[in-house]
């Protein structure tokens, strides 16, 4: 078979897999249904376990099913991750049509390359091949359309890894070839299991990762830019990780306020390194926003229908930014909630602390001053931080402002009386010694003439 033949059996696959649609909606309500649908079932799968040796046959279905894996619908997709086994994937039937559950340790990446003719039509030069090794002890090859990019390739590894992903066979699958200049090879070992998954989660020994948080969906994340598409998986993973803690446990992690010019710094590359890590912001709130969350999918997953987003303005040291001096600097701060009784608004003053994770460098365009000899299209960029709760530091009541005066009034009221009245003591003991020493300097008797 010719690369072009294969090429246009590969594209009419797809093609097909498009063209199906939108007349079988009904059942791709659940995963069998949605496999069925797509032609990627039990029984289509099928060409995967054939003895034969890992071919472009092969490759191509196991492609088409995670780009197909890729396209399915958001809240279905959730849905059947939840309902995944978790069971040993040496059961008997760990090849239904059902996704598995695998966690334990990455233990090796590598970039499997695709043919020409395959990489063409999929628009993408490799795929990961990714082993775990399970908690149980069975290693398990993971073939993802995404996993971390922090991972180093063709290194043996140790990280923290979870996948959700469909069952391919009781095997190993492809074993990518090393290129010349790299030493280590993939493992000899044979896997018990390929799985096709959307992605391998990471969640790093880290205080955010012990909160679930998985660090993979950082890859997409834009720095200098308003929020985008890439970052909304992220951002609403740090929302629902927040919620997963304690206040309490991250303001203990964030610490005191620390110097936020290396986050303001662009040219510091901050969030390069530090993407995730907790910090605390304290500052005055110039503006509290109720932003509402629409979609279902959002909601169930964070466990709201809203979060809060503050402009706290921090003390810095003398900064020029945009030609402009100033000595303090926003930062915006996305909250799960509110102290009761805080104003909100677009207007509003208020002393407030949060403890967070940090998330990208966020960029918003500053509005143009009539008149003024600026130039046009000029943006700010500052750190954009996640946290669980905001903390509110009100001002006294003008009611507990005259009462705490009418205290120290009255302090001090009392204070000069007691002073008065040490001093009229102090005076009445002065006059007595003084009239004591002048009666001893007196004569016992006064002698009339």
């Amino acid at each position: 078979m010719t690369n072009t033949t294969r090429t246009l059996l590969f594209a009419g696959a797809l093609f097909l897999s498009a063209a199906v649609g939108t007349a079988a909606d009904r059942s791709t309500d659940t995963l069998p249904g949605y496999l069925e649908t797509w032609k990627l079932d039990r029984a289509a799968r099928g060409v995967i376990e054939e003895p034969s040796a890992w071919n472009d046959a092969k490759l191509q279905f196991a492609l088409r099913l995670i780009t197909r894996l890729g396209l399915a619908p958001a809240d279905a997709f959730a849905a059947w991750s939840t309902a995944a086994v978790t069971e040993s994937p040496l059961s008997a039937e760990a090849l239904a049509d059902r996704f598995v559950r695998i966690e334990g340790r990455a233990v090796f990446i590598a970039p499997l390359t695709l043919p020409e003719a395959i990489a063409e039509i999929a628009d993408r030069k490799t795929i990961d091949v990714v082993r775990i090794k399970t908690a149980a002890g069975p290693l398990v090859d993971v073939l993802a359309a995404a996993a971390p990019e922090a991972w180093p390739r063709w290194r043996t590894i140790d990280e923290p890894a979870s996948v959700v992903g469909l069952p391919l066979a009781t095997g190993p699958g492809p074993q990518p070839a090393p290129p010349p200049a790299e030493a280590a090879a993939w493992p000899v070992e044979p896997a018990a299991l390929l799985l096709a998954a959307k992605r391998v989660a990471w969640q790093p020994a880290k205080p955010l990762g012990a909160l679930g948080m998985d660090y993979g969906l950082f890859d997409t994340v834009a720095d200098g830019q308003k929020l985008v598409a890439g970052d909304t998986e992220a951002f609403y993973a740090m929302l629902a990780a927040v919620g997963r803690g304690t206040q309490e446990g991250i303001e203990k992690v964030a610490g005191p306020p620390a110097d936020v010019v290396p986050m303001i710094d662009p040219g510091q590359g901050w969030f390069k390194s530090h993407r995730g890590d907790p910090v605390t912001i304290d500052g005055t709130a110039r503006r509290a926003t109720r932003i509402a969350i629409d979609d279902p999918l959002r909601r169930r997953e964070i466990g709201a229908d809203h979060y809060w987003e503050l402009f706290i303005f921090v003390p810095t040291s003398l900064l020029k930014i945009n030609d402009r001096l100033q000595e303090n600097y926003p930062i915006v701060c996305c909250v799960r909630k509110l102290p009761d009784g805080m104003p909100t608004g677009q207007n509003i003053n208020e002393r407030v602390r949060v403890s967070g994770f940090a998330f990208k460098r966020y960029a918003y365009p500053l509005p143009q001053i009539k008149g003024a000899a600026t130039k046009e299209d000029q943006r700010q960029e500052t750190p954009l931080v996640i946290g669980k709760h905001a903390v509110w530091v009100p001002e006294p009541s003008n009611a507990a402002a005259t009462s705490l005066l009418g205290w120290i009034f009255a302090g001090l009221a009392g204070v000069i009386g007691l002073l008065l009245l040490f001093g009229v003591w102090r005076f009445n003991r002065d006059a007595r010694r003084t009239e004591k020493l002048h009666r001893e300097a007196l004569p016992d008797k006064l002698e009339l003439p």
